[in-house]
């Protein structure tokens, strides 16, 4: 590395940096106020009219934006054409660029003025971050002080990866400077780095206005966002949040029951039936059983080929949103007739698609990875065992309850040769409401034998409360993560009333 060309706005450790470079014999290329203190401190630079061969201009406003150093920045070492071009046009290559950009989000903080928000702009800085990183092969960019150190310490052994990291964080930069910039200026559009968004019908509430955005947020080629809406009116946000948590269960049962035929209905969000069965039709009229108040109005996800008596038995149901991978000809056909209903078609979700999901808060967004674990060890830890006849509703309730909002209490249950959730308690301030008040009376409307339901709860019991209520109503199964400070009392209420517990140490809340 011969060449440096040193632009900073943030100049914390800029001379430090400096006489590093020095040290190695690396000229320094420098412009306005950074040239000015690296002379002030006796590091000799050259100064960036010498490569441009036009002097500073219009305030500052031009200084290194040009034919030179962009050709120095950009052309490739071992191309022989680049080679050949570069000789001809006497372009010294710059081989470190070590710039950041005008504190245009820290004026914005002090003042709404508009000419002095312009001014504080970059203009220049990008051009020759992006064309260095562009170049990552041969041209190493520092876009922050917190690099300087690593750069000096793996000076020798820099190389291509190492450029590459670099060159990542550099468009990452620029790309947040661009979007805080119209965020700013612009504080009517929606404040997201996306500009392919499209309007929905409306938000929650039809006095909200809601969008959706593309976003690569997956590994993943295969997203909702990418399904086909087959027929239908417009969808909204509520809609969209729906099909993402009945299209998500579906998918996640389904790589533990690929031969199986799985029905996930959502109602705000949250799972109101579910079941696994041998044929499509059995596994819907299953999961429309565990709560037909609640299936009204409804989405519905399935894992398998929509069939002509699927769309038969649901032609007098209103339901939102019909998901699945495949529809038969027949069926389509009797769909048409419900003109509002939508049809989406895509595949199952494909397993640990590394998804990122994010939450806004005040002046700020929340991201957090997708909960896509389901890998469970079920540790014994009463006196009273959990037969093995049940592991497989194990596994089943332990999924059904990850998609219910928290507090969530699921009960599962063997019903008609399926896997069905008998009842559902979620969105409550304490799980013993959800339990009692909630999934308990439930299932046992639906008449269902408690002593042959397993209890699912998305966190630990903080209290024996919730294993009274359970053997008050005959249940005799818990799975929970465990590590409460209060284990010990709840595991000795579970063996007081014969219950067998299980503990996961996996914990899944969804608020």
């Amino acid at each position: 590395m011969k060449r440096a060309l040193l632009s900073v706005s943030n100049k914390e450790n800029i001379v430090e940096l400096a006489h590093f470079l020095i040290s190695k014999n690396v000229e320094i290329i420098s412009t306005g106020g950074t040239a000015k203190l690296l002379a002030e401190n006796n590091i000799k630079i050259t100064p960036i009219s010498e490569v441009t061969g036009n002097p500073e201009a219009f305030g500052g406003r031009m200084k290194s934006i040009s034919f030179q150093v962009g050709s120095a920045l950009l052309y490739r070492r071992d191309h022989a054409d680049d080679q050949v071009d570069a000789k001809k046009l006497n372009i010294d290559a710059i081989d470190i660029v070590v710039c950041n950009l005008y504190p245009f989000v820290e004026v914005s903080k002090k003042t709404d003025d508009l000419p002095t928000l312009i001014e504080n702009i970059d203009i220049g800085g990008p051009t020759m971050i992006r064309a260095a990183a562009k170049n990552y092969r041969f041209v190493s960019i520092l876009t922050s002080p917190d690099q300087y150190s690593e750069f000096i310490s793996q000076y020798d052994k820099v190389d291509e990866e190492f450029n590459f990291q670099l060159a990542k964080q550099a468009f990452t930069m620029t790309a947040e400077y661009d979007q805080y910039i119209i965020n700013t200026l612009d504080q009517d559009r929606i404040p997201v780095a996306s500009t392919n968004s499209s309007e929905l019908r409306y938000g929650e509430n039809p006095h909200q206005k809601a969008w959706v955005l593309p976003w690569k947020n997956t590994t993943s080629r295969v997203t909702l966002q990418s399904a086909s809406k087959l027929q239908g009116k417009e969808l909204s946000y509520n809609n969209l949040v729906d099909a993402d948590a009945g299209w998500k269960c579906t998918s996640e049962l389904h790589e533990l029951y690929q031969e199986k035929f799985i029905t996930t209905i959502i109602k705000h969000a949250n799972p109101c039936g579910v079941a696994i069965s041998d044929d499509g039709l059995s596994s819907l009229t299953e999961a429309w059983a565990c709560d037909p108040i609640s299936s009204f109005g409804s989405i519905i996800s399935f894992n398998k080929k929509v069939t002509k008596e699927i769309a038969n038995w649901l032609s007098d149901k209103f339901v939102e949103i019909i998901i699945a991978p495949e529809f038969e000809a027949d069926a389509t056909e009797i769909f048409n007739k419900k003109k509002n209903l939508r049809i989406l078609q895509t595949p199952n979700k494909p397993k640990n698609s590394k998804e990122y999901i994010v939450k806004s808060i005040n002046g700020a967004l929340l991201v957090q990875q997708e909960d896509e674990f389901h890998s469970y060890e079920f540790e014994d830890v009463t006196a009273t065992k959990i037969p093995t006849e049940f592991n497989q509703l194990k596994q089943f309730g332990m999924i059904v309850n990850k998609y219910l909002k928290s507090n969530g209490i699921a009960l599962v249950a063997n019903r008609n040769k399926s896997l069905v959730m008998a009842g559902a308690g979620m969105g409550q301030p304490n799980r013993l409401d959800s339990l009692k008040m909630l999934a308990g009376p439930r299932a046992l409307n639906l008449d269902y034998k408690m002593d042959e339901v397993v209890l699912i709860s998305d966190a630990f019991f903080p209290f024996r409360d919730s294993i009274d209520v359970a053997a008050k109503m005959g249940i005799k199964y818990i799975i929970q993560p465990g590590g409460s400070i209060r284990d010990e009392e709840v595991i000795t209420a579970c063996n007081e009333h014969a219950i067998g517990m299980n503990f996961t140490r996996t914990r899944h809340f969804r608020h």
